[in-house]
């Protein structure tokens, strides 16, 4: 029987600037990447469609699995496993890009050969973020963060090192939380565009930013008190509406302090990744 495993690689983001919303959503330029933690999805035809000991309550995977079967008019269903390492409600888009997996997965599975376009297309449907992760390593995301610009540089991938506590963050409630304050950050942005065109590490961790920190950090005082604890010896940044922190180039007495001070956190060494 054929069978298609796919990764699903999580991301970070590297500039998040939030603006006014529009039809209740937030205008965003977004800027991310693909780091090297992922999720594995195996896809087999079968008679139904359903997901092995799915216990996810309005399952992203399985709604990206229906949209594509219905959009292309297959004739059969298809089982799904899911091996999950991405942390939930971690704002590294565990579910966009297990969605994006999945629409990528089944275009292999059924041979239909769609293009990534037309596969962006369905996955606006999921997500905003589910777009990115069809064929990009690094892309500014625009509109709702459903328009996608691949950013073809040639960037130097770089070590990471995510710190997530064990509680969520309902990006929901983070969003109702932000207030624009109205200030351009394009210059901030073409710098670290900059940055990773001349493989510059030190403007680049000079340049990033997330605009939600003020909102997550107003929810979550712990997340507050890790972040400025970390900051007295490190860079720190927020990824996406948290709460998951990175670190760039970890030196060795950080990665050892963190272990030691936050050894009730999920702690990960890993880095960008270039796939595609």
């Amino acid at each position: 029987m054929n069978k298609i495993i796919e990764k699903a690689y999580a991301k970070i983001n590297l500039a998040l600037e939030v603006m006014n919303s529009e039809n209740n959503y937030h205008l965003v330029n977004n800027l991310m990447i693909l780091i090297d933690i992922y999720d594995e999805l195996e896809f087999e035809i079968d008679n139904d469609t359903f997901i092995v000991d799915d216990k996810i309550d309005d399952n992203i995977i399985l709604k990206a699995a229906k949209l594509f079967i219905n959009e292309f008019n297959i004739n059969s269903g298809v089982k799904i496993k899911l091996n999950k390492k991405i942390p939930q409600a971690a704002g590294l888009a565990g579910g966009s890009t297990d969605a994006a997996a999945t629409l990528r997965g089944l275009n292999k599975l059924f041979n239909v050969n769609a293009s990534n376009d037309k596969l962006r297309d369905l996955a606006k449907k999921l997500g905003s973020d589910v777009p990115f992760f069809i064929g990009c390593n690094l892309a500014m995301c625009t509109h709702y963060g459903e328009v996608i610009e691949k950013l073809d540089i040639n960037f130097k991938e770089f070590n990471l090192l995510l710190l997530k506590p064990k509680f969520g963050l309902s990006t929901k409630e983070v969003y109702k939380n932000y207030l624009y304050d109205n200030i351009s950050k394009s210059n901030k942005i073409k710098n670290i565009l900059e940055s990773l065109n001349k493989n510059d590490i030190e403007m680049l961790k000079e340049n990033i930013f997330n605009d939600l920190e003020r909102p997550v950090f107003m929810i979550s005082n712990e997340l507050f008190n890790i972040y400025n604890d970390i900051k007295k010896i490190s860079n720190i940044y927020l990824s996406g509406s948290g709460p998951t922190l990175y670190i760039i180039n970890p030196k060795e007495e950080v990665i050892n302090y963190i272990k030691e001070t936050y050894n009730d956190c999920f702690i990960y060494n890993t880095k960008t990744i270039k796939i595609y």
